[in-house]
């Protein structure tokens, strides 16, 4: 009773967030974009590793990186070189909260990512609160929460940047006019 509880507060807090929070004009496509968030689960080193790299991959084609990871722990460490939240930033609800996550959301990034392969109402919820343009992220329940969503058809991580990167770059499609 008191989970079907939580899922309710839960639920009805990303509502309101959704309604509050519509689409921007002009996006840039991602080839363009020069600022862009990523959003990821940080608990499995190899997935930290594997996001970190292709962060620095996005950085080297001259685009402004901003991190936030999320542990499912509630240990702290201060040794990481990105901006994280763990377990105890999540409220009875199970809605992210702290400075981290505010900072975060706040930012306007002309392109969220949320690297995750499976869905997490977590990353939903900050998708939801984010200020960013364009939102991409996996298939979720709640479709508002993204612009974009991938759907790689497995649980490989890198399958999943594969398919996001192949339908990234249909949104660089240039339409010329059909000579008469």
């Amino acid at each position: 009773m008191l989970q079907r509880m939580r899922q309710y507060f839960f639920h009805q807090s990303l509502l309101k967030l959704l309604q509050s929070n519509r689409p921007k004009p002009n996006v840039p496509t991602f080839e363009q974009a020069r600022s862009v968030g990523i959003l990821f689960d940080a608990t499995d080193l190899h997935i930290r590793q594997a996001v970190l790299e292709y962060a620095d991959q996005l950085r080297d084609q001259g685009k402004r990186i901003k991190r936030l990871g999320y542990f499912d722990s509630k240990v702290e460490d201060p040794n990481f070189t990105f901006k994280y939240f763990n377990r105890k930033n999540l409220d009875w609800a199970g809605r992210p909260t702290g400075e981290q996550v505010q900072e975060f959301a706040r930012q306007s990034f002309e392109w969220l990512l949320i690297l995750s392969t499976e869905t997490q109402p977590l990353f939903e919820y900050i998708a939801a609160m984010s200020a960013a343009s364009l939102r991409v992220g996996p298939v979720a329940e709640h479709t508002s929460c993204y612009d974009i969503m991938i759907d790689s058809g497995s649980a490989d991580w890198q399958a999943f940047i594969q398919q996001m990167e192949f339908v990234l770059a249909k949104t660089n499609t240039r339409h010329e006019a059909t000579p008469i």
